[in-house]
């Protein structure tokens, strides 16, 4: 029999207990009213198997996080692919609508725009500059900037500041009294924005002769 092996994956299955039964009880409670004695009664562990896998609550929540996160970009990026139209217009409806709808729903409004701010800081620090969400987003502002949808600029300033934009977009929904109205006002302001940043094709301006001839 293989221990090592046995072992490894034991710690892997207590350790996703740990992130499941913290997940369910942030959304639940809110990370200052969930206590690591209620995490591990419903993980079923103990507190010492928790402190072997995370040195406090804090990184606890920042493993929650990092999954909300990670299964906030799949989505994202599995939409781009579902939107039909050119590419700026799934680009458009993939960074609006549909990260509106994903920014709704529990999971990703506590942990992610509630309690998230407070625990790991609103900063685009170095340790979340690779983030699965800005991956995402670079790599889509890159393909649109290749293909002259956008104009040629610095790929990375522009990566952080729309990153700045969606973050509080996602803070405003998450704290509003009336999560579909906060929606209903940031869906054009985003598109504002966003169409801000597309190349147009500069007004026909009327030839010499046609000028003389008015």
């Amino acid at each position: 029999m293989d221990t090592t092996r046995s072992k490894a994956e034991q710690s892997a299955t207590t350790r996703a207990a740990l992130i499941a039964a913290a997940k369910a009880l942030f959304i639940e409670r809110g990370y200052a009213n969930t206590s690591t004695e209620a995490v591990v009664e419903r993980a079923g562990v103990t507190r010492g198997a928790l402190y072997h896998q995370f040195k406090d609550k804090a990184d606890l929540f920042k493993a929650v996080s990092d999954e909300v996160r990670a299964y906030l970009a799949q989505t994202l990026s599995k939409r781009v692919q579902e939107v039909e139209g050119d590419r700026w217009q799934r680009f458009l409806v993939t960074a609006s609508s549909s990260f509106l709808d994903i920014v709704s729903e529990p999971s990703v409004q506590r942990i992610i725009y509630i309690d998230g701010p407070a625990i790991l800081g609103r900063a685009l620090s170095p340790e979340n500059s690779d983030s699965p969400a800005l991956l995402v987003m670079r790599e889509g502002l890159e393909v649109l900037m290749a293909e002259g949808w956008i104009e040629e600029q610095p790929l990375e300033p522009l990566c952080r500041l729309l990153w700045g934009v969606f973050f509080e977009a996602g803070i405003y929904i998450a704290n509003a009294d009336n999560v579909e109205a906060a929606k209903r006002e940031i869906r054009p302001v985003l598109e504002c924005l966003l169409g801000g940043i597309r190349i147009r094709p500069a007004p026909a301006r009327p030839s010499a002769s046609l000028q003389k001839a008015r």
